[in-house]
Parts: structure tokens; sequence; C-alpha cells
């Protein structure tokens, strides 16, 4: 005579237990979606709308709208004078320019650019910058910008590095 085993379906908890388990473990092995790259046409206007805001603040609360669009780790560059990173630097380097009353500082971003992933990039565009000394004779100048945007958790864009060019020689005005 032969010997047969019969295995018994599991019984209880284990009955269910089993293949919820089973479900759970190839889920967890299939691959997970990729995310959607975002839209290049919108991830370039909310550059421009993110550069446009810090000119705004800038003309609106000086140095502290300057320095609010600035990511902690942010770098500056001016012509003529070593990078100035982090923005306790940057308050430093910017704070006599703002301090003078006469100085206005304006910006226009003209083209922005950004990496595949929509979460880095960057704005160009043409600044003007005026000051008036004693006698009442103005200084305009003029230039080129180029800043680089890190996209925040939240969604907003702070600039990582802002550096510029003047076009030429400053020009003397008359006062308005």
């Amino acid at each position: 005579t032969s010997s047969t085993t019969v295995r018994s379906r599991p019984r209880g908890p284990m009955r269910i237990l089993r293949p919820v388990l089973a479900v759970l473990t190839l889920a967890a092995c299939s691959p997970a979606e990729p995310p959607t790259p975002p839209d290049p046409e919108a991830v370039r206007a909310s550059l421009m709308a993110a550069d446009q805001a810090f000119a705004a603040a800038t003309a609106q609360n000086g140095l502290e709208g300057w320095l609010a669009a600035y990511d902690s780790s942010g770098i500056q560059m001016e012509p003529d004078v070593p990078f100035t990173p982090g923005i306790p630097a940057i308050r430093a380097a910017m704070a006599p320019a703002f301090a003078d009353t006469t100085f206005r500082l304006i910006w226009q971003p003209t083209m922005a650019f950004a990496s595949a992933a929509g979460d880095l990039g960057y704005t160009l565009g043409t600044w003007q910058s005026t000051h008036y000394n004693e006698a009442g004779k103005g200084q305009v100048t003029t230039g080129k910008y180029v800043t680089i945007w890190r996209k925040q958790a939240d969604g907003s864009w702070k600039v990582v590095f802002d550096g510029g060019n003047p076009d030429s020689s400053p020009q003397l005005t008359a006062a308005p």
C-alpha cells in the first residue's frame, strides 16, 4: 500500500492573509510610474513671473525685497569684485547702494530657460541703475544679467546665482 499526503487548505486568518501578501509583494516589485515631465512653456512662464516679482519686490522694498528672492545658498556676482556667497554677504555688498535714496535699480527679464525636470532654470534680461550726486547729476548705467533659479519644495523659485555686466561706461544725465 502506498501512502498519499493530502494538503489541507489554510484555515482562519491565513486563508485571507496569503493572497494579500502575494499581491503586496508583486506590487512592491513592479516598477513605479515615471513622473510626468513638466510643461516646458509653463516652467518658462513661471520663471519669467518669478523674475518680474523679484523686480517688483525690489522696487517696493529695496534691500529687503532684493534679499527675499535669494536662496540661503545664493551667490551674487558683480564686476571687479569676488563672488558674494550667502545672504549676509549679499546684504553687506548691496546695503550701501540701497541706502542711497537716489539709487534706483530696475530690470526686465527677456527670456527664460529651464531644465527638463523643471527644477532649475535661468532668466536673462536687461537692467538699468540710476543714482544722483549732490549737484543733481544722474549717473545711468545699463547692462545685461543672468539669474539662475532653483524650484523650492513649495513650488516657488529662489535665486541661487545672480550676475550681470554693464553695457558701457555710465552716462550722465540731469536730475528729473
